[in-house]
Parts: structure tokens; sequence; C-alpha cells
């Protein structure tokens, strides 16, 4: 056939799917009217020298994971010949370890050869049919080849990440109430994804605002390796009366797929509000009632010399018996438990917030009974980065610097309570030891479960569980969560808020809502709480 002739009758290239193999240019758009949805688009070209078959014609392919496609070839010639298989059409040829697959086959033999697929697990490859042929050509039968056509489906998968962008002020106070988070959303999966971003804070303090894009019923559509910032801004509309420093409001951002099966991220972050009523505010309003207290004091004190001066008959004096101190006092009085510093710990890196799962939580030397007390520990105070905003060092240098009394009443006023009950509670969890763990794995002196500690350490910006000052703080945040979820369904005693520490909210709420009452609570758990409280009325 002339050039001419063949220019003649190729199609019109009138859409983008349109392949040449061979020389020959095959329009997939015509191909796909006749053809069924799961059949290959691509026509066969069949050779009686080079008889080709292949069991399979649609392939669903896994990324990250290595297909095997099997290839069937027949010498139907008179000459032994070196045979080549390859894939042509619209396919990455990074996808193909081994381009070109070829052996030697002698007439009227069959050889099985095998082609390797593998589409690596990133946005690159995109979800979706791939219509291409599989060629075999021969050296010995250079004018001829065989080609079937070959349909492969790339499975998709969803993978969001979200991250917090840097913001320049994650403090509010009365005087500026707002603050922009910048939430930098990305698809890592391989098909695009249509999202809706939405936000809520544990205490129901704060309104949210979203762009209109994100927010609503109108969808963040991102397609594979798209990423997209999304500034959530946040208004605090009630504040701390009083306080001596400034109060973590924990925040969640949940980004969800709009169609059922689309992927879904929770992100948790945290703001710190600054109370109306500050540290010096307190320390004048404390010095005032001081010196009140102090003068009525002298007066007392005189009148009663006064009045014991005149009397005639001296009252006699009672013989009041001291009181044995409590136990737990001794404990009180002691420094704060820091945790060892050495080669291994300083390994214990941190990831988005979190733990690195990959890294042990606890130490060999760490491991003791809780109630066994031990000795007191005292650890020299890392030294802290510079400026590096580093909760680690701050929180182990401050357990390093103070007793447990002092620990407890900074904590406690922080979250509004009672510094006598959280004393007690480590009293009861863990006996003082800071590097108690449980069987159940339940860590450091108020007995944090790991979930516990993954979930709300972020929010305090504290690393270490086995630091006295960081576990107390985490357990002091999730008490003062409790407390207000279940002030909100009419149980706002502090008993129900230690039975829900040590139960879990979970199994609390069943209890609750099949309308069980207080004296239907295990024995154990009442006894709990009962224990905390009446041993907190003991501590001076």
């Amino acid at each position: 056939m002339h050039d001419d002739e063949q220019m003649e009758q190729l199609p019109s290239l009138n859409d983008w799917r349109v392949l040449e193999i061979d020389g020959e240019v095959i329009d997939l758009t015509a191909a796909g009217e006749t053809a069924a949805p799961a059949a290959p688009r691509i026509p066969d070209q069949v050779d009686d020298l080079l008889v080709t078959t292949l069991p399979l014609r649609h392939m669903e392919i896994e990324t990250g994971t290595v297909a095997v496609l099997p290839v069937s070839v027949l010498n139907n010639g008179s000459r032994p010949a070196v045979v080549q298989a390859h894939l042509e059409g619209w396919i990455d040829e990074r996808w193909l370890p081994v381009p070109n697959v070829q052996a030697t086959i002698s007439p009227g033999q069959h050889l099985a050869l095998t082609i390797e697929i593998a589409p690596p697990r990133d946005p690159s490859s995109e979800a979706g049919d791939y219509d291409v042929a599989v060629v075999v050509r021969a050296d010995a039968y250079p004018n001829r080849y065989s080609r079937l056509g070959v349909r492969l489906t790339i499975l998709p998968y969803d993978q969001l990440d979200l991250d917090l962008l840097p913001a320049p002020e994650r403090t509010v106070s009365w005087w500026r109430r707002t603050a922009v988070l910048p939430l930098q959303v990305r698809n890592q999966g391989n098909r695009p994804v249509a999202l809706r971003v939405q936000a809520s804070d544990a205490l129901e303090v704060c309104r949210f605002d979203l762009p209109k894009a994100a927010a609503g019923h109108t969808a963040l559509t991102l397609q594979p390796g798209q990423s997209q910032l999304v500034p959530v801004r946040v208004t605090v509309e009630h504040f701390p009366l009083a306080g001596i420093g400034s109060r973590a409001l924990p925040l969640s951002i949940l980004v969800t797929g709009v169609k059922s099966g689309e992927p879904a991220r929770r992100l948790r972050t945290a703001l710190q509000a600054r109370p109306l009523i500050g540290p010096w505010q307190m320390a004048s309003a404390t010095g005032l009632l001081f010196a009140g207290a102090l003068g009525m004091v002298l007066v007392a004190v005189l009148t009663a010399l006064f009045l014991r001066l005149n009397s005639a008959t001296p009252a006699p004096r009672s013989a009041v018996a001291a009181a044995a101190p409590p136990v737990i006092v001794v404990n009180l009085a002691q420094p704060a438990a820091a945790p060892a510093v050495n080669a291994q710990e300083e390994r214990r890196a941190t990831r988005n917030g979190e733990l690195d799962p990959s890294l042990p939580l606890v130490l060999p030397d760490q491991v003791t009974s809780p109630g066994s007390g031990g000795p007191v520990r005292s650890y020299p105070a890392p030294a802290a980065p510079a400026n590096n905003g580093s909760a680690y060092s701050a929180n182990a240098s401050r357990s390093d610097s103070m007793t447990y009394a002092q620990m407890f009443q900074e904590v406690g006023q922080r979250y509004d309570l009672s510094w006598r009950m959280l004393a007690a509670q480590a009293y009861v969890e863990s006996g003082f030891d800071s590097l108690a763990l449980s069987s159940a794995g339940a860590m450091g002196l108020m007995q944090v479960l790991p979930e516990t500690w993954r979930e709300w350490a972020p929010v305090v910006e504290a690393s270490d569980p086995f630091d006295s000052y960081s576990n107390v703080l985490v357990a002091a945040v999730y008490l003062d969560y409790l407390r207000t979820q279940y002030a909100r369904r009419g149980y706002p005693d502090t008993e129900w808020m230690l039975v829900a520490y040590h139960w879990g909210p979970d199994r609390l709420n069943e209890f609750l809502d099949a309308g069980n009452r207080w004296e239907d609570l295990p024995a154990a758990r009442r006894q709990y709480a009962a224990d905390i409280l009446r041993i907190a009325k003991t501590i001076p």
C-alpha cells in the first residue's frame, strides 16, 4: 500500500484518546462505542505465525503491588525466533519493571511469558481504566506482529494529610478574642475527593468561621496530589474569669468526604486563653485579704488577752491529743520526681504532636509496681533548647524544682480543680510513684492510659508520661473535660467525674443511658471515688 493511500485511511485525530501502535492509528472513542464496558478498547491484530493468546483481558491492580499478566506465544513458523513481548498504550513506563520480555522459541513450540505491572502507591498512579495492548514481535519475522487489547483498572485508595502551619498567635484574651489557624489539607490518594471541613471545641465556648468553599454544602475538591490552605477562624466567646496562667481550650478539626466511602481525618489542637484576672491582680487581692485577716487576728488576740487578764478564774486548758498526720503528707513535702535523661530517652521523638509508636514509651529501668513508692528520685533538669517552645524541657524542669504539694496546687488552680483531690488521686492510683506502669499500660502518677495520653498530651504540649508535672497536667485537662461533659448531662457531682476517669466514659455512658443510679454502680467504682474524697479531707 502506498503512503498516500495509507494516509487517506487514517481516522481523523479529533480526540485525545488516540493511540499509534506499529504505524496504525487507533481511535479509542470509536472503539468504545461497540465494546462492552469492561472489555479492552484497542482492537486485536492476529498473526498466523506468532499466535498469541491472553488468559486475562481485564485486570484490577492495587497500587503498591506487582500484578503479573501471562502471555502465551506459539511459533507457527518454520524458523527459530527470539520473541519479544511488551505493553503499548496509555501506561506510564515507570510501572513496568521489565519493559521488554523476551525468550527464544523453536518452530511449533508454545512459550509462556509474564509481563509485570507495578504502579507505585502515590498520587501519580491515578485510579481508573487504562487501555493498553500486548504486542509480540520476533526477529525471524520482521514484518509480522500480534496485538491483543487489555484493560487495566487501577483501584482507588484514599489518604488525607492534615497539617497546621505555624500561626503568628495561638493565644487569645478578653481584648483579642480571635485567632486564625492555617489548616493545610493535602490529597495523597489517587482519586479526586470532595471534602467538607468542620471544627468544634470540647468546652463549647468558641465560634468557628470557615471559608464558603470549605463549609456548609459547598465541597472542597482536591485532585490527586493537590493541597489547599483552609484558614480556620476561631472566636472565643466565653473566657475564664480568673487564673494564674493561660488555660488550654481543646479544639478538634474534622475533614470528611462529602460522599460515603470517602476519607475522613481529625486533627486536635488547642488555643491558650488568658483569664481576665491574672496573677498580678490575684496577688494584689490576696495581699489586701491577708492584711484584713491579719488585722482581725490581732484584734481577736488582744481581746482574748484582755478578757483573760480580767477573768477571776482562768479557764482550764483542755488537753487535745495531736492527730497523727496522714501518710500522704510525707509525700507531698517531697520534691516532685522528674524523668531520667539519657541517650535512649532523648530518642523518644514526637510526630504531629504525638509520641512515635515505633519507639518505646517505657525504658527498662522505669518499670515499677504502683504503690511501691520507691526512693525519692532527683534528676538534673535537661538544658532547654533556645526558643524552640519545647514543652518537654519546661515540664521536666518544673517537676525538678517544686514539691508535690506545689505542683498539685499550681495544676489544680489552672483547671479549677481541688489540689487536695488531685493529690489523693495520685496517692490512690500509684502511691506517688512517677514511674509506675500497670498491666493495662497505665502510666505515671495518675496512671494515664496510652490512648488518653495520645489524645490529650498534644493539647497541653506534654511529651513525657513519666514526668510528674506532665502526667498530672494531662490528667487534669482530661478531668476538666469529663466534669464538663457530665455536668451537661445533669451529673455535676465530683464523684461522677472520678468514676468516669476510673471506669472510662464509654462504660459510664452506657450505664447512665440504661437508667441506672449511683446506688447501682459496682461497689469498686463507688469506693474509688469515696476513697479519694475521704483522703483529700485529711490533707492539711
